[in-house]
């Protein structure tokens, strides 16, 4: 309301300027002539009063107060160019049509964003690859449904957006795009963003840091490489700079000859030479991807379409627009209380923008975009701050006459559709039709079933308030709508509006360099021809997607066991060797373990080598600073847990043999071949029934992922390999389809071809692996494969099917409910699962309420502003309140007390202090880049950046938040003497001495292996109790069996039911081993329950405490008896 009056004031202080100017010729000069007397200062009753504003004068008023010239270009020195004037930008404008820069050669720039249709597609949301024919442009344009390899394909159109018009796209100082992903990281911005730092989706928390300047320069790549507007699903061996580097060669005429004309290479070569004024250039200096990128800009800058009847009515014309346009000019400009719509608190200037993202609550349709539930959060998958989810850049309104459908989603073919929605989006949604037919491309297509719950959660989310606000939040009556609709068609081109004249961004036939060029309804020809992905490097991939093998065989020579070797030998009391202080603590214990020649000296330092880092490409550097991990199994038939701890190329594979009896680790070599590379982490699961199991390792750089067996000799043998495109995480394992045998979840973190990198195998028998993703329904799109970081198997609701929780980075967790058959459908409630950076991940029961709750680290930042790309708000504690009718989350994060875990990784529950409730320990830290990994000094300059945004993360000490029993947690690290800060990520959660208690591994990546030995003990009131399930073959290690300890732990908790499950999970690079802990507080014994997979159920009652238990699924002790 005060901003409304303070412009309310300021408005009629310019129209009593604009009055006193046009009127001061009738004032005459009166107050010098005559006399003094004392009314010589006041004015007299009979002189003239102001009269009301004419409709002009209160628009020249406006004009003034926003300062308007009509002219948005020469303040950014542009000014409108013709291709036949400039050779550089007809180089660019025979590039953006040429079909030469699309994978499969079937769409070019201009297929989107044609001059004849306002710089747009005139479609609602655009179709790129795959069309049915490649010459087809705007409403005609259809997919080709049998060609459109999206996994997310729905038959309808196959990209996530509206095209954008690119008409005065250079007029963008901030960002480009709906969602600004490529925006000025600078506070102040330069005009298209010229000499400024540019951060895009590939550069992460960095500028751009390539060659290319200003916005449209940076940004005009990216197109290049999205799969469904031009890069197709071909070439899946090459990174996104490797297949930009492919279109470049292509341009040479070095790369898919035959789908070019003869003389392709020499043509283009003459453009380049021209373009950049180099004649004795040859093709490798001047057709390069820099170049490329500023002729396809210098394109785009040309069309500044900007000559209106708007603008020569602001610069003086009154007969320029009608007077109707005149009335809906005055509702654009004014607010509210001078009866308008405020439309300039946003579309503002002459630009007719503010470039600020908000939340205005329209319509969710599409495919949406990197969200598998194909919703589209819009900014804030480039801040993550709540005020920008679902928002989207204020549009300029110039040409909007001509630039329909409209909306981010293009929900919207006609303008007056549009301005009554936009007024009031309350009362839009309830009347939008969601059938879709009001939207020339959609009619006869089916429409989205999920479109309507989506556009709700767009308005129940707390940033709609914001935008809503600036809105009139009321509809609008016809003759408004009649009026600011008017208005809004005096903002065109007249170029635009004349065929000739914008005829002239369009080529001709004639100008084709190679065959290519779009000329719309001509060419190119609809053909089966397309280009030939080269022969992959050897263990590479196939760069084909239909070559990638279904199955993988797992040959495996040793024979079976009748069981697990380590359970031979173990004593079911503690080690008496075993000493501790009894003092809940944990020691630093790698000197003592053997793990260190010195303090802060590992044996088997972890790093790796500089051409490893790669500083000069940041898709490279980020997963090398989110590898290297450590898990706990029984690697030497033994009953000490061992430690298998990837060390990168420093080390490599480390395997510790554990000498028992707190005498520490032996480091030993364990493979028969060495696997090569370099690897994240580390997994463990008994894949075809023999009581061995299977080792596997997350592949990193290198593109396969290794599987291991042991054998007699007390070694392992490689019995597979998995060829894939991504790097590997967190892996997982579940019998989910009852067969017995366990299925795998490997999760991928950063894009590639995803059609080469499968999720989820199915186990076939133990004989073969199959990759699985689209028929159990954990395909790409229906999750967002790109960011997976910890996957959790377990069955959530107690429905008898596998559920998968996964935890993936930017906002993309997701809920997938088991079904029958082993299959999964996302049921993900955005409303609580809320993390924005999950990484690493754990199930326990927190509450002993008899459920599994999850637990996902995110990051946190204490000034509550992200220096990047990263959310702020930290962990979340998700208490599971399923029931028969499916699976429920609610998010207990504040109450809990967990939130600020700095940059959390790997994390474990378990009971540190044998109190009777699960704590939780994470590791932390982000940013370390090594000295000696600077090669460059764009090395440097990169290394100094993330220094500068990490560095608040660097010192952070590992989180240990002690469950206090009422829901609550309080981080006791300081108080157990974990006081070395270290740069975490996997980390192991187990009992290394067998002395009763939970010590931790983590893998430290600044160091190497760091080893915490808990000094709990299992004395007075710290008594324990562990069970090890084996089951009857194939599911040997019982996955999905539940164990349930109940008895009076003492103290104020007194009696407990605690559960736990039989799993195979990730903590993030990191994998716990298959003993289930229980603190047991002062109680001297349990009554125990085990519910096999099979159903059957055992009751074993008065089972003493401080004891390692085995219970045989096969062999049912004397003190248990079957029950219901």
């Amino acid at each position: 309301m005060t901003h409304g009056i303070l412009c309310l004031a300021r408005r009629y202080r310019v129209l009593l300027l604009v009055w006193l100017i046009i009127h001061v010729a009738a004032c005459g000069g009166g107050g010098s002539s005559g006399g003094s007397g004392s009314g010589s200062g006041s004015t007299p009753p009979g002189d003239p009063q102001p009269s009301e504003p004419t409709l002009d004068e209160w628009l020249r008023a406006a004009i003034v107060e926003q300062g308007l010239t009509g002219d948005p270009a020469t303040p950014r020195q542009l000014t409108q160019v013709t291709p036949d004037q400039d050779s550089l930008v007809k180089l660019g404008q025979l590039l953006f049509f040429s079909h030469t820069l699309s994978g499969d050669l079937s769409v070019s720039c201009a297929t989107c964003h044609q001059p004849d249709l306002g710089g747009g597609d005139a479609l609602s949301i655009g179709i790129g690859v795959a069309p049915t024919d490649p010459a087809t442009v705007g409403p005609a344009r259809r997919l080709n449904v049998s060609k459109d390899l999206d996994p997310a394909a729905d038959g309808m159109p196959n990209m996530h957006r509206n095209s954008q018009t690119v008409f005065n796209s250079a007029l963008f100082d901030r960002s480009m795009t709906f969602d600004g992903r490529v925006f000025v990281l600078e506070s102040q911005t330069i005009p298209g963003g010229r000499g400024q730092s540019i951060r895009t989706p590939e550069s992460g928390n960095l500028t751009d840091g390539s060659e290319a300047d200003g916005l449209l320069e940076v940004f005009s790549k990216f197109p290049l490489t999205n799969h469904n507007e031009m890069r197709g699903y071909l070439f899946s061996a090459l990174s996104q700079e490797g297949y930009r580097e492919h279109l470049v060669a292509r341009l040479r005429g070095e790369v898919d000859v035959s789908l070019l004309s003869a003389q392709a290479g020499d043509n283009w070569l003459q453009l380049f030479i021209s373009a950049f004024d180099a004649p004795s250039a040859n093709a490798a200096d001047i057709i390069t991807l820099a170049n490329l990128q500023r002729a396809l800009a210098a394109y785009m800058k040309s069309m500044i379409f900007i000559e209106s009847p708007w603008k020569r009515y602001v610069e003086g014309n009154e007969a320029a627009i009608s007077v109707t346009a005149k009335q809906g000019a005055r509702l654009f400009f004014a607010s509210s209380q001078e009866g308008g719509l405020g439309c300039v608190s946003c579309h503002s200037g002459d630009f007719f923008t503010n470039e600020k993202f908000y939340n205005v609550g329209f319509p969710q349709i599409g495919r949406g975009f990197m969200r598998a539930e194909r919703d589209d959060i819009g900014r804030w998958n480039s801040t993550r701050r709540e005020e920008d989810r679902y928002a989207f850049r204020v549009p300029s309104l110039l040409n909007i006459g001509v630039s329909m459908p409209y909306g981010h989603a293009g929900t919207f073919d006609s303008l007056d559709e549009l301005l009554r929605y936009h007024a009031n989006p309350r009362s839009g949604l309830a009347n939008y039709d969601f059938s879709l037919q009001q939207l020339s491309q959609f009619v006869g297509l089916p429409g989205y079933d999920y479109a309507l719950g989506h556009s709700q959660s767009v308005q129940s989310a707390s940033s709609f308030s914001i935008g809503e606000a600036l809105l009139p939040g009321r509809d609008l009556s016809q003759q408004e709508v009649t009026r600011l609709s008017s208005f809004l068609q005096t903002l065109t081109d007249d170029c635009v509006k004349n065929p000739v004249c914008r005829s002239q961004w369009t080529p001709d036939m004639a100008e084709d360099p190679d065959g290519n060029l779009l000329v719309v309804n001509v060419n190119p020809t609809v053909t089966d021809e397309g280009p030939t992905d080269p022969d992959p490097n050897e263990g590479d991939p196939p760069t084909d997607p239909s070559d990638y093998p279904k199955t993988v065989a797992l040959e495996f020579t040793s024979s079976a066991r009748a069981t697990f070797a380590e359970l031979g030998d173990c004593d079911a009391t503690p080690s008496l060797l075993s000493l501790n202080t009894g003092i809940p603590s944990f020691v630093s214990s790698g000197l003592l373990a053997g793990l260190y020649w010195a303090p802060g000296v590992p044996k088997h330092p972890h790093g790796y080598a500089a051409q490893t880092w790669d500083l000069e490409n940041l898709l490279t550097l980020e997963p090398t600073m989110i590898a290297g991990g450590v898990s706990a199994a029984y690697l030497d038939d033994d009953c000490w847990l061992d430690l298998a701890y990837s060390g990168g190329d420093l080390s490599g594979m480390v395997f510790y043999r554990n000498r028992g009896q707190q005498l520490g680790f032996d480091a030993q070599d364990m493979l028969d071949e060495d696997p090569g590379g370099q690897f994240t982490g580390i997994a463990f699961a008994d894949l075809n029934g023999d009581y061995r199991r299977e080792m596997l390792f997350g592949n990193l750089k290198q593109k396969n992922l290794p599987i291991y067996s042991s054998n007699d000799s007390g070694s392992y043998y490689q019995v597979a390999a998995l060829s894939l495109s991504r790097h590997t995480y967190g892996m997982s394992f579940a019998d989910t389809n009852h067969d017995g045998y366990p299925e795998l979840f490997l999760a991928h973190w950063l894009p590639g071809n995803v059609l080469t990198a499968p999720v989820f195998w199915r186990n076939n028998a133990g004989v073969e692996i199959e990759h699985f993703d689209q028929e159990s329904g954990l395909y790409d799109g229906a999750i967002s494969q790109a960011w997976n970081f910890s996957p959790q198997f377990a069955d959530v609701d107690s429905d008898g099917e596998t559920d998968l929780l996964l935890a993936s980075d930017f906002g993309t967790s997701v809920v997938m409910q088991g079904e029958a058959g082993g299959t999964f459908t996302n049921i993900t409630d955005r409303n609580t699962i809320s993390d924005e950076n999950g990484m690493g991940s754990a199930l326990g029961d927190y509450d002993n309420d008899g459920d599994l709750d999850w637990f996902v680290t995110s990051i946190f930042d204490p000034n509550g502003e992200a220096e990047a790309n990263w959310g702020v708000t930290g962990n979340r504690l998700y208490r599971n309140e399923s029931s028969p009718a499916g699976i429920a989350f609610a998010n207990v994060t504040e109450n809990a007390g967990i939130a600020d875990g700095s940059w959390g990784w790997g994390a474990c529950f378990a009971d540190f202090n044998n109190d009777g409730f699960l704590d939780i320990f994470h590791v932390n830290g982000f940013g370390s880049i090594p000295a000696d990994a600077v090669t460059s000094e764009k090395a440097q300059d990169l290394r100094t950046r993330y220094q500068e945004i990490a560095q608040e993360y660097f010192g952070a000490l590992p989180r240990l938040f002690i469950n206090q029993g009422d829901g609550t947690f309080v981080d006791q690290a300081p108080q157990w003497g974990l006081l070395l800060p270290s740069d975490g990520r996997g980390i192991t959660c187990f009992d290394y001495d067998r002395d009763g208690d939970i010590d931790v591994a983590l893998l430290d990546h600044s160091k190497g292996l760091q080893f915490f030995s808990n000094q709990t003990g299992h004395g007075i009131s710290k008594r324990f109790l562990s069970v090890r399930l084996v089951g009857e073959a194939p599911n040997t290690e019982a996955l999905g069996a539940k164990v349930q300890v109940s008895a009076n732990v003492g103290g104020e908790f007194g009696m407990q039911t605690q559960t736990r499950f039989a799993m195979a999970n990730t903590n993030f690079n990191g994998q716990n081993p298959p003993d289930m802990h229980f603190g047991m507080g002062s109680a001297m014994s349990a009554d125990l329950t085990v519910s096999w997979p099979s159903g059957e159920r055992w009751a074993c009652d008065d089972m003493n405490t401080n004891r390692f238990w085995i219970f045989d699924q096969r062999s049912r002790p004397a003190s248990c008896t079957v029950v219901p």
